[in-house]
């Protein structure tokens, strides 16, 4: 199959954000993000927070993330009456890929009363689904493998006892890998893979304003981030006068990560309790049309229609004594896709409903242990009717049109926080 059935699930996944930098934030929603001051991922989620760490810390935590995607529906092809048609196929599956773990590891340290330095590396975009080869959309899409791993150093500085400031630079690495079968019968052991992968660079930073020492405010920004991503570009299982196709030739794809503006407070209302929220907008629109290059169709523009996004949630700790701490959230996510005819079977996503618990044990003054799940629920229009975009020459399009009966996950994070 060629390159272009590939280019909308690359950057469908690519462009899946990835919230789960943060384990104590994981527990309740991520309201807070940057600004709560109780674990070191102010570095990516507003860099001026780090202005509330002290010493030498270390981070170090991953979220094991599983999602259910089953999908019941019809796929039809054009083929002109000379080729025998209208095709029909009816069937069911489910788009679950195997669990991953997101990792995250920071690092901070102060380098005076005014400035503190950090770095993390995290996963900040990715996406997996995995269909059966034979499945009844496998011209949509059979599999999908998409990571990020951003290397994000930063600056904090404290203007005055309300005010401060940060930024950093990132340097990100993408891959991809990505299967993609066709319809016709004939051609049901072929597919095309494409395997690839890009360095590109952004920055983020951040502004925080703290009322007193129990109530603050912060705004940041994420930059967007162009990947170039190149590789190989595989055709397999093509016979008879088709078997030409077969082979490897290079292959790219144009993605734009999307920028980023997150809104967070946090304000610790008595020694037993603080409240926190947190809202965040992502550019999602920009990505109107992806250009695509590969063998055999030169370069394609593929059009995209996402919009914006917005994700917006409240939290809670309850300080159960000088070692425990308690906390939970809620949120609600609004997915990027806007219709059934923009919904892709490799990232079938739908707005969302988070529900959130987690802890914190300090074991000691050095050793912080965190945990924290949420349970995802995909909610609203879950319906999908895609039109493959197939270049005429080796396959007519075909129309997928079904419904995912219920899109929900399970992120389950441990970390670990050391103070020197």
């Amino acid at each position: 199959m060629p390159l272009l059935l590939l280019a909308a699930p690359l950057v469908h996944a690519a462009g899946f954000r990835l919230t789960e930098q943060s384990i104590v934030g994981l527990g309740r929603a991520h309201a807070g993000a940057g600004v709560a001051g109780d674990d070191l991922s102010a570095v990516f989620y507003n860099p001026a927070g780090m202005s509330l760490l002290n010493g030498t810390q270390l981070q170090l935590g991953a979220t094991y993330a599983e999602l259910d995607a089953p999908f019941e529906g019809v796929n039809t092809t054009t083929w002109p009456d000379s080729l025998g048609g209208p095709q029909t196929s009816q069937g069911k599956d489910n788009g679950r890929a195997p669990g991953e773990f997101i990792p995250n590891l920071f690092m901070i340290k102060r380098l005076n009363e005014r400035m503190v330095a950090g770095l993390g590396v995290t996963v900040p975009f990715g996406m997996g689904a995995r269909y059966s080869d034979d499945w009844v959309g496998r011209d949509h899409g059979i599999s999908s493998a998409i990571k990020t791993v951003d290397f994000n150093p930063s600056l904090a500085y404290r203007l005055d006892a309300h005010w401060s400031v940060g930024g950093g630079v990132s340097a990100q690495y993408a891959t991809a890998k990505l299967k993609q079968g066709g319809f016709d019968p004939a051609l049901s052991q072929a597919y095309g893979q494409l395997e690839a992968d890009s360095w590109a660079y952004g920055y983020n930073m951040g502004v925080m304003y703290e009322a007193d020492a129990d109530s603050r405010i912060g705004l940041s920004f994420r930059s967007k981030v162009s990947h170039t991503a190149k590789g190989d570009y595989t055709n397999a299982g093509f016979s008879g006068i088709l078997a030409l196709l077969n082979g490897v030739s290079p292959g790219q794809a144009k993605v734009v990560t999307p920028e980023m503006v997150l809104l967070s407070a946090y304000s610790r209302l008595s020694p037993s309790w603080a409240l926190s929220s947190s809202v965040r907008w992502s550019n999602w629109s920009r990505f109107d049309t992806l250009y695509v290059q590969g063998s055999p169709t030169g370069v394609t523009a593929i059009p995209n229609n996402w919009q914006d996004s917005w994700f917006a949630s409240l939290g809670a700790d309850h300080f159960y004594n000088e070692q425990l701490t308690l906390r939970g959230g809620l949120a609600y996510e609004t997915s990027p896709v806007p219709n059934a005819e923009s919904r892709n079977a490799l990232i079938p996503d739908a707005d969302r409903v988070w529900l959130s618990l987690g802890a914190s044990y300090r074991y000691s003054k050095a050793l912080t242990l965190d945990a924290g799940y949420t349970y995802l629920i995909g909610v609203g229009d879950k319906k999908i009717n895609h039109l493959t975009t197939s270049p005429k020459p080796l396959e007519t399009p075909s129309r997928l049109v079904g419904e995912y009966g219920s899109l929900t996950g399970h992120l389950l994070g441990l970390q670990l926080q050391y103070r020197f």
